[in-house]
């Protein structure tokens, strides 16, 4: 009997040392463990894969974030800001929005993917982009342009491109933000398992003292409704007649 009564207190002992170790191992972490995160979509190649519809997250003004006090200005970049004028915007007579507008405008686009090149389709004045993957580099004589010259090169699984030879004649964002001949733009895209992030760098000496980073997340397009396809048609003439009448909203000369 007594033997029988101490495999009992035995037991009970144990029973509550077990049940103490699982109470502790719940409650250090507040939680249940996590499920795993399930994998990024990947190519054959095994690359990530960007592939499909994207929604292009519109950001018309870049400082709305931090401020304009947080802009590393040069001089004449903060003078250029302060002095334009809205109604002056490249975009309104259907010039191409340009780098890195295009990649923050509100309309979506579409991007293919083999090993050789990484191609954006944007529904926004039926524009594309097409990236080499291997690196290459620009051509010699590059004429300056509204979307520049792109080239491509894989960093692991984050995409990196770089981008010059872009004209002076763009705004970084609907804001005013500007920017010379001389910008460099440096974009660094990763996928998650359901968006892709994006960073770029703006580099342009003589509007802004140091390289300006800005980063945004591209999410999938929503199934479009009442039976229209994922891009529509856009079409923006030049020659605006009605110019004259776009109202002038020059900034605040103290900001």
């Amino acid at each position: 009997m007594t033997g029988f009564v101490r495999s009992r207190v035995v037991g009970l002992k144990v029973g509550l040392v077990l049940s103490s170790a699982i109470l502790i191992g719940t409650t250090a972490s507040g939680q249940a463990p996590k499920a795993a995160e399930p994998p990024i979509p990947r190519m054959p190649d095994g690359k990530p894969s960007f592939v499909g519809y994207w929604t292009l997250p519109y950001t018309p003004n870049m400082a709305a974030k931090d401020g304009e006090a947080a802009i590393p200005y040069t001089d004449a970049g903060r003078a250029a800001f302060k002095n334009h004028d809205s109604k002056d915007d490249p975009t309104s007579r259907c010039l191409y929005p340009g780098m890195p507008r295009i990649m923050q405008s509100p309309y979506p686009m579409q991007i293919l993917q083999t090993q050789e090149y990484v191609i954006l389709l944007f529904e926004y004045m039926r524009q594309w982009r097409a990236i080499p993957t291997d690196g290459r580099k620009h051509p010699e004589n590059l004429p300056p342009s509204f979307m520049g010259d792109s080239t491509g090169k894989w960093d692991g699984d984050t995409f990196v491109i770089d981008t010059t030879g872009l004209n002076g004649q763009t705004w970084l964002d609907t804001a005013g933000h500007q920017h010379t001949d001389e910008m460099h733009l440096t974009e660094r895209m990763q996928r998650t398992p359901t968006t892709i992030t994006l960073e770029y760098t703006i580099d342009d000496p003589k509007m802004y003292s140091k390289p300006w980073v800005q980063q945004r997340i591209i999410r999938p397009l929503p199934p479009a409704a009442h039976g229209l396809p994922e891009l529509i048609e856009y079409s923006c003439e030049e020659n605006n007649k009605d110019l004259q009448h776009l109202i002038t909203t020059k900034p605040a000369a103290d900001r």
